[in-house]
């Protein structure tokens, strides 16, 4: 776990988005934990939420994640009977769902997420949380073309 007194303040803005993340992924892993979810598996249960049936590579695009490490979440997530895999238009490709089981999980992760939110909203002030978050979709969505 992070030690903030421990911490070195980086000159690198690549360096320091990153420790920002592990920090924050710390914080809603451990909000999420008691509904048997990690936060990147929360956050993909999301995303099929929004777009039901999309292909590794939808996600991927979509999240700004490798595709590997991402092929392999979703494989762990179906045996854990999370999401299942659905045929496409093409055999070769894979789409995915939510399962029941995810969806149940979801539902008793929800109110824990929601904690996880309004904690950091109270850390660094609601107008500045909705900026920091403004900003940080900006950043991927010019750096990402």
């Amino acid at each position: 776990m992070y030690n903030a007194r421990m911490s070195i303040r980086l000159p690198c803005y690549c360096a320091t988005l990153r420790q920002a993340t592990r920090v924050i992924s710390q914080k809603y892993d451990a909000a999420v934990r008691a509904s048997q979810l990690t936060i990147t598996q929360y956050t993909l249960l999301t995303a099929l939420g929004e777009k039901p049936g999309a292909r590794v590579n939808d996600l991927a695009e979509a999240l700004a994640m490798d595709q590997t490490t991402l092929s392999r979440t979703l494989k762990l997530m179906e045996r854990e009977g999370l999401i299942s895999s659905v045929e496409g238009k093409d055999r070769r490709e894979s789409r995915w769902e939510i399962a029941a089981r995810g969806r149940a999980r979801m539902r008793r992760a929800l109110p824990h997420w929601e904690a996880a939110q309004r904690a950091v909203e109270k850390t660094l002030g609601v107008a500045e949380t909705h900026r920091l978050a403004a900003q940080a979709f900006a950043l991927t969505s010019r750096l990402g073309t």
